[in-house]
This record gives C-alpha cells, structure tokens and sequence, in this order.
C-alpha cells in the first residue's frame, strides 16, 4: 500500500497520461485552502519531487513509473505533467534536491572554519593550513552522514543516476565539477587555482564518491562484498585530502 507523501485537495482516482498539462484556468487568481494558484503548483511540484525520492531511492529508477510517483504524491497523473516532462526530468529536479541537502550540510560544517564569512565568495585566503584536518574531517563527515543518514539520497545520488542519459550525465558532472570548486574554496579562498590544483579536486571529489559508492553497494543484500565501516571511509578521505592540501592545493 502506498502511503503519500504530502496530502493535496488534487488527490483522486488514476488518470490516464495527457497530451499536455493542465493550465488551471477556471480557477486562475482563486485562493483555495488560503493558497493561490502558483503556491498550489509550488505545493504540488514539491510533493512530486517528496515522491520521487522515495519511489526512486527505494525502487529504482528503472522499475519507477509516473503512477507509482504520483500515488506516493497524493497525486493524479495529470498533474505531474504540470512540473515535468518525463521520469528523467524529475530525476534531475530529485538529484539536485539531493545535492543542494548534502551542500547545506557540508557549509554548515565548513563554516566554524571560515571566521565567520557567510558568503564563500568573501573568503580571501581559505582555511587556515593548521586546521585542516579538523576542518577536512568535520565537512567530509557532514556530507558523509547526509547519504548516510537517508539511504534514498545516497542511493540517488550515487547509483540512479548514473548512465540514465547523456543528459543526465552533464547534471552529475556539473555537481562534481561545483563540489571541486568548494574545495578549491575552502582551501584557497578566492585566490585563482592553476589547472593541476583545478584537476586535483575534481580527484579528490571522484575518489570520496567512488568510496561512498562502494560503501552503498557493499551494504546492500545482492552484494558479496563487505561494508567497511563508514568511520574508515572518512579517516581515508580525510588522509587523502590533508595530504592533496599539502602537496597541491596550496
């Protein structure tokens, strides 16, 4: 049985998949539930990603259909053409949902760090080079524990969207290459990199990954590898990204 997500007044019966999405015209400018239409939209846009997540972080993206995202939503099926035009489009708005959580996890540690700067781009010189290593272990295990702590965004992040789609792959390289980027900031502040430093955090961002995904597969039932545990993974990753700040990030 499937329980929604979020309760909506558009919540019915399944209907068939439209041709186009609905336009909301009869009720244009009409507050229902103290909501306008935009805020009903944002309302139900929102929903749908709350569905996707669940669906596609516990199913599957390949055996996920728009019915089983919209019953989770509270949804009819016509409204999910409303916000996306297909499974892959919504993957996206999931998977940025996902970074954008793991993002804010990981500024939230980095931030004790930064003397107080709320805006990356005020940060002139980075972290301070004594504190790095406090500072790799509190960030790295920030991000760590925001998969961690909810399978369906590791498994989102790390696995469905993987090969979907060369569109889709341009999305997960676009993240990688932002997550190089906070690197660089943190441990350059706003100094320009050369291109090996450019190149050893776009490394050091594919070998948390790659670790965290091997982390993923190794504790699920099919898997005959065994898990190690995720304080292991973090002590490698911080060893490997003390050693890169010495060697090449400064």
């Amino acid at each position: 049985m499937v329980v929604p997500t979020s309760a909506s007044s558009e919540t019915a019966t399944t209907a068939s998949t439209p041709a186009s999405a609905p336009t909301d015209t009869s009720s244009r400018g009409r507050r229902y539930g103290g909501a306008d239409p935009d805020e009903r939209r944002a309302r139900r846009r929102s929903a749908l990603v709350a569905g996707g997540l669940e669906v596609f972080g516990t199913e599957g993206y390949a055996r996920a259909s728009v019915k089983s995202i919209c019953e989770q939503a509270g949804l009819t099926q016509r409204y999910f053409y409303e916000s996306f035009s297909d499974r892959a489009d919504l993957l996206v708005a999931v998977y940025d949902d996902c970074v954008r959580h793991a993002r804010k996890a990981t500024l939230a540690a980095a931030a004790e760090f930064l003397d107080g700067e709320a805006d990356l781009g005020d940060v002139e010189a980075g972290i301070e080079p004594t504190r790095i290593p406090e500072a790799a272990r509190a960030t790295l295990g920030a991000f760590m524990h925001a998969l961690a702590d909810d399978s369906r965004r590791a498994r989102v992040m790390l696995v469905e969207v993987v090969g979907v789609s060369p569109e889709i792959e341009r999305v997960r390289m676009r993240a990688i290459h932002d997550w190089a980027d906070l690197v660089l900031t943190l441990a350059r502040g706003n100094r320009p990199p050369t291109s090996k430093q450019r190149l050893a955090s776009v490394g050091l961002v594919g070998a948390v990954t790659q670790l965290m995904v091997d982390w993923y597969v190794a504790g699920q039932g099919e898997s005959d590898i065994a898990r190690e545990p995720l304080d292991d993974v973090l002590d490698v990753c911080v060893e490997l990204f003390v050693a890169a700040h010495g060697r090449l990030l400064t």
